[in-house]
């Protein structure tokens, strides 16, 4: 293994990285970055993740419990087939809780509402204003995804405490490293359903089209959030690319993705005049951010 130096750009031949994003090595003959070649070094074995799942599932189940765990439920496709899994394939009995920061579109939380009633599940949700902290990180040329999704989790892990339900189940499709399973404070574990899975987009909405579960059209990927596209958006004006890259690349190197529904996935997406003004309506004013 030799880590490769020079001015010439040389490209990952696993995932999208290159050597100017992440350092390159050598490694049997292939350029291969440094994040592809940790996942050498520390392989995922979904299978075994797969079983780890199981496992967990198995003693909730048993449980007298009138609830199994909580899923955090947005209303997007991950959580909705997320739940579609439990209730139907695990016999697992959720809470579904919906983490409203003020930005989910109306079509996400009628999802909810219709997806919820069709399983019989209950249903609740925490209201929030996520709105100073949008435009703190979008003006700021910032990602706003990754800390709205650890203070929505704040959110569940705070109810969870409340509640004396001891699991969280997410609709995440990546590991934390080499589990499906994470360990919060207090005696509160994470679980993320889908690494157990490794279902395809298309596996996916197969799923969704035997729920009363409509995909709206939110611009790019999203299948619940107002904010992210015109953020994407934005992160593109300002650094030439998608603040997506990395979280793509992983999908990419745990064959989850395709290097060309990568390529396509990156794309910037093109945003609706609605969606801005239903943004501004709702406090947050793209043409006018400010930090």
């Amino acid at each position: 293994m030799e880590k490769i130096k020079g001015k010439n750009t040389v490209n990952c031949e696993i995932c999208l990285h290159n050597s100017k994003t992440r350092p390159m090595f050598k490694h049997e003959g292939k350029n291969i970055c440094i994040e592809c070649l940790n996942a050498l070094k520390f392989p995922r074995n979904f299978e075994e993740m797969k079983n780890e799942v199981m496992d967990y599932l198995d003693e909730l189940r048993i449980r007298n419990n009138k609830y199994n765990c909580i899923l955090g439920f947005s209303g997007g496709k991950d959580s909705v087939v997320a739940l579609y899994l439990l209730v139907k394939e695990l016999r697992i009995r959720p809470l579904c809780v919906t983490v409203d920061n003020g930005y989910l579109a109306e079509e996400a939380l009628t999802n909810c509402k219709n997806v919820a009633k069709y399983f019989g599940v209950d249903w609740l949700v925490i209201n929030k204003d996520f709105t100073k902290f949008f435009k703190e990180t979008i003006s700021k040329g910032e990602s706003p995804c990754r800390v709205c999704s650890d203070m929505n989790m704040h959110e569940l892990w705070q109810f969870a405490r409340q509640t004396n339900i001891d699991t969280i189940v997410t609709g995440h499709e990546l590991p934390f490293g080499t589990t499906a399973i994470r360990g919060m404070k207090k005696g509160i574990n994470m679980l993320r359903l889908l690494v157990a899975y490794k279902l395809t987009e298309e596996d996916r909405y197969n799923i969704l089209k035997e729920i009363p579960w409509e995909k709206p059209d939110l611009g790019g990927y999203t299948t619940n959030c107002l904010v992210l596209a015109p953020a994407l958006v934005e992160f593109k004006k300002k650094h030439g690319f998608s603040f997506e890259y990395d979280r793509v690349s992983a999908m990419i190197r745990y064959g989850l993705m395709t290097r060309e529904e990568a390529e396509e996935a990156l794309k910037c997406p093109e945003v609706s005049d609605e969606i801005y003004e239903e943004l501004k309506k709702r406090g947050l004013d793209f043409k006018n951010l400010k930090e």
